[in-house]
């Protein structure tokens, strides 16, 4: 835990560095994709910066339509993409469930003659449209859909789909409280167990005080993932959370820090009191990205808090917002912690590298009611290589390793090895 600590704060240190850009991944920063179609006067480096920023800013959720649609005069650009993603994936050790997804915290123990697993995947393809009406304009409104086929029984599942006003985004999207930005590029679907991720229906109005400085207020629908056990039952929820930031950005943009907050009112049922109770959780995150040298680039973050499970990548649903207690009828907030840090280097305009490493931690209260295999703590690491050919058409290979510890002291870890060949429109 020192280790990663310290790590931590070089990353954060090192955000210091006042420099150019900060590369990742051929995906993710793409420059030059877009190609104008019914316009021969539209300007398609300007098409494709206010696709950008209509866009969700997490470095895997591509965005960036090769095709646009532009109105005569300008007042809209329309853009309709896909992309195809095939994976190969080879798995040893202790077992993963899913072949999309490198949870610690789902891995299971092997059972006999199943030490290893070769599957593929296509379900994270996607189809997606990136709109803009009067862009440039002081009114301009964007408009962003995706889904892909990660759904029940390969279903269809909408992962985004919002508005954007002036400083306001209405709709379903990443909350507020995640810095999609500063999340390390992974092939893995899922990416850094410890790093915050949450799809919610949200409102926020983010505002520009100074060229560097930021700042952003929203509200989240609530939702919320308890343990529930004797005397204490599920309710409605009422009360939406509330995150927000200040960040200060550098290098044009591509290079910040940001701090973020979230408060989360939680409600249950005590039945021996016979009434709601109200949880109030809440915590803090400190992330960012920066340029170092060259065609080296960090990102990280750490988060804390309590109340906050539902919101890191691996304590997605698994009850740990808060636990039933033995003192009947009681319920009491989990702690949990999440830091991330990631290194990538672009070797030459086709060639990125990334790694990254991810830890996540929960702390039960001291009279919780819980059972021995309740997750303990996870560690997640991966390394990738992505070449892009053209603008159309990527591949990458990734290792991944997951480490899940429960808190009856049992351990559980896997390995992974997956080749993945992406083709955008």
């Amino acid at each position: 835990m020192k280790k990663t600590f310290t790590l931590i704060a070089l990353l954060i240190g090192l955000a210091g560095i006042n420099h150019a850009r900060a590369q990742r991944d051929n995906r993710s920063h793409e420059e030059g994709v877009v190609t104008v179609v019914g316009n021969e006067n539209a300007d398609a480096s300007d098409v494709e910066k206010v696709f950008k920023h209509n866009a969700p800013q997490t470095p895997n959720v591509n965005g960036l339509p090769r095709f646009a649609l532009v109105g005569k005069e300008g007042k809209f650009y329309i853009g309709l993409g896909a992309q195809f993603l095939g994976e190969g994936v080879f798995d040893w050790g202790d077992q993963m469930p899913s072949a999309l997804d490198m949870t610690p915290s789902s891995i299971l123990p092997r059972t006999p003659g199943n030490g290893s697993n070769l599957r593929f995947g296509w379900q994270t393809s996607s189809i997606y449209m990136n709109v803009v009406a009067m862009p440039g304009n002081e009114n301009q409104i964007g408009l962003f859909f995706k889904a892909n086929f990660t759904g029940a029984n390969n279903g269809f599942n909408v992962s985004h789909l919002y508005a954007k006003y002036r400083g306001l985004t209405v709709g379903l999207t990443n909350s507020l409280f995640i810095d999609g930005e500063a999340e390390p590029f992974t092939i893995d679907n899922e990416g850094p167990n410890g790093y915050p991720d949450m799809t919610v229906f949200t409102a926020y109005w983010v505002q520009d005080f100074t060229k560097n400085f930021s700042g952003a207020i929203g509200i989240d629908a609530p939702s919320v993932s308890f343990s529930y056990a004797g005397a204490t039952e599920k309710v409605n929820q009422r009360i939406p959370a509330i995150p927000l930031y200040l960040q200060y950005a550098w290098g044009g943009g591509d290079s910040h820090i940001r701090l973020s907050g979230i408060v989360r009112p939680m409600l249950y049922r005590d039945v021996t009191a016979g009434k709601n109770m109200t949880i109030v959780g809440g915590g803090v995150q400190l992330s960012g990205m920066t340029h170092i040298v060259g065609g080296l680039s960090a990102q990280f973050n750490g988060a804390f808090g309590k109340g906050i499970g539902n919101y890191l990548q691996d304590d997605n649903e698994l009850g740990l917002d808060a636990v039933a207690t033995t003192d009947s009828g009681k319920m009491k907030a989990v702690t949990s912690m999440g830091v991330t840090g990631g290194l990538s280097y672009q070797f030459s305009p086709k060639l990125t590298g990334n790694i990254c490493y991810s830890h996540l931690t929960n702390w039960m209260p001291d009279d919780a009611v819980d059972s021995g295999d309740t997750y303990r703590y996870g560690d997640y690491c991966t390394a990738n290589l992505v070449y892009a050919f053209n603008k159309f058409i990527s591949a990458g290979v990734e290792y991944d390793y997951g480490h899940r510890k429960a808190l009856d002291g049992t351990g559980l870890h896997t390995n992974r090895v997956q080749a993945q060949l992406a083709v955008t429109f």
